[in-house]
C-alpha cells in the first residue's frame, strides 16, 4: 500500500490532476486512480515515467526507500546533505535554478577567498 499512498502525494505535491498525470503517461484517465487506489500496479515503463515525471526515485515510489532521490541513499553523504537534498527535490524548476546559481555563487566566491 505504499506505492499508491506515495503516488497520490508526490501528484499532489507537484500539482497534477489524476486526469493529468494519466495523460503525460499515455494511460486511460482512470488507470493513476487505480493504482492510487492500490487496484493496479504499474509497469516497469510507467515507473520509470512516473519517477521521471514526479522527480523522485522509482524506489521512493515502492517504497524500497525514504528518500525521494537515488542520489540521497549514498552513504558518503552526510545527514545535512540529506536534508538538503530532500528538501531541493520537490522544488519547481524555477526554485532549483535559483539554489543552483546561488550554489554555484557561493562556490566561486569561496575558491576567490582561498
Amino acid at each position: 500500500m505504499i506505492f499508491c499512498n506515495r503516488l497520490r502525494e508526490m501528484r499532489q505535491e507537484k500539482g497534477y490532476t489524476q486526469r493529468e498525470l494519466a495523460a503525460l503517461l499515455n494511460l486511460s484517465n482512470n488507470m493513476v486512480c487505480e493504482y492510487e487506489k492500490g487496484r493496479a500496479e504499474p509497469t516497469l515503463e510507467t515507473l520509470k515515467k512516473l519517477s521521471e515525471i514526479l522527480e523522485c526515485s522509482a524506489d521512493y515510489l515502492i517504497g524500497n526507500s525514504d528518500y525521494l532521490g537515488t542520489v540521497l541513499s549514498h552513504a558518503d553523504l552526510t545527514d545535512k546533505e540529506r536534508q538538503l537534498l530532500t528538501a531541493f527535490t520537490p522544488l519547481p524548476a524555477e526554485y532549483k535554478e535559483f539554489v543552483l546559481d546561488t550554489t554555484f555563487r557561493l562556490k566561486r566566491w569561496s575558491e576567490e577567498d582561498i
